[in-house]
């Protein structure tokens, strides 16, 4: 779970350092299937890659690790205070391949204001987490991606088919009930939890071409790292939630029930369904 890269108002987990934290976490959970999309998309040294709605960068530090002093890559947020930092990280790593661009990916963009900010067919590949899930128009996105790719190149994406499948087995109904609130939330704001559903026949019409696609969901029992991250996000976004006068004090109660007895009996934590897709620019380089 993330937030969208509109202002940085607009963000619906905020800036601030704990929630930067909270994304640390979460890349660290995610990193080695993160890697394994790389792999399968040819990310490699030497390349020009972007990492769109980038956040705070942990993402963007690992691929510019991966294309070395070499390559370049090109880190898209419209949020300075992650920016800010992805920009301290990479100078203290001295990781000069490394760049970052404030722009806006959820509004459109004229051919030529992406030419001007980002070029055109010439990168070799693009990384997106989480994002088109808050984008009013996740069209938006996908035409500055196929406007950069060159022939050949790739886009990995990893967004949720089905946010809904977010779940704890058994005796979960607080849990239920918190996911259909952040559901409810994020779609009364333009969002769409389940948008991987959508992309594939916006990619399709951009003139793009789908690769590989699998299944990253995970079940796993309370002390498995991704039932781990479940709960931290819980425990994150509850007050989120409580703040917009969607969640109330008989609720969060229920839901610290629910946990502790989790805790204590053996239990199944059920990640929303989230899918890889790898897409390619068609032609050859």
């Amino acid at each position: 779970m993330t937030q969208p890269s509109g202002s940085t108002d607009s963000y619906v987990l905020g800036t601030a350092a704990t929630e930067r934290e909270r994304l640390a976490r979460q890349h660290a959970t995610w990193r080695a299937d993160t890697f394994t999309g790389w792999d399968q998309a040819g990310f490699r040294a030497g390349q020009r890659l972007l990492d769109l709605g980038c956040g705070p960068g942990f993402a963007a530090l690992d691929l510019a690790e991966r294309v070395g002093p070499a390559g370049t890559v090109l880190a898209l947020d419209n949020a300075a205070p992650y920016l800010e930092h992805l920009q301290r990280e990479a100078q203290a790593r001295g990781l000069e391949q490394l760049r970052t661009l404030r722009f806006d990916l959820g509004t459109s963009s004229s051919s030529g204001q992406v030419e001007a900010a980002i070029g055109s067919g010439n990168w070799d590949g693009a990384w997106c987490r989480w994002l088109a899930m808050f984008l009013p128009d996740p069209a938006a996105l996908i035409a500055v991606v196929a406007q950069a790719l060159r022939p050949g190149g790739r886009l990995v994406l990893h967004e949720y088919v089905h946010w809904d499948t977010f779940a704890l087995h058994p005796s979960g109904e607080a849990v239920e009930t918190f996911v259909r609130r952040c559901i409810s939330h994020w779609q009364a704001n333009g969002g769409d939890p389940h948008v991987a559903r959508r992309l594939p026949g916006l990619l399709e019409a951009a003139g793009l071409r789908l690769v590989e696609a699998r299944s990253l969901m995970a079940c796993e029992p309370g002390d498995g790292p991704k039932a781990l991250w479940l709960q931290d996000f819980l425990r994150c976004y509850t007050p989120q939630l409580a703040a917009a006068g969607l969640w109330s004090a008989a609720e969060q109660q229920a839901l610290d029930t629910e946990i502790l007895r989790a805790r204590q009996h053996p239990s199944l934590w059920v990640t929303p369904a989230l899918v890889e897709q790898i897409w390619e620019q068609p032609g050859s380089s």
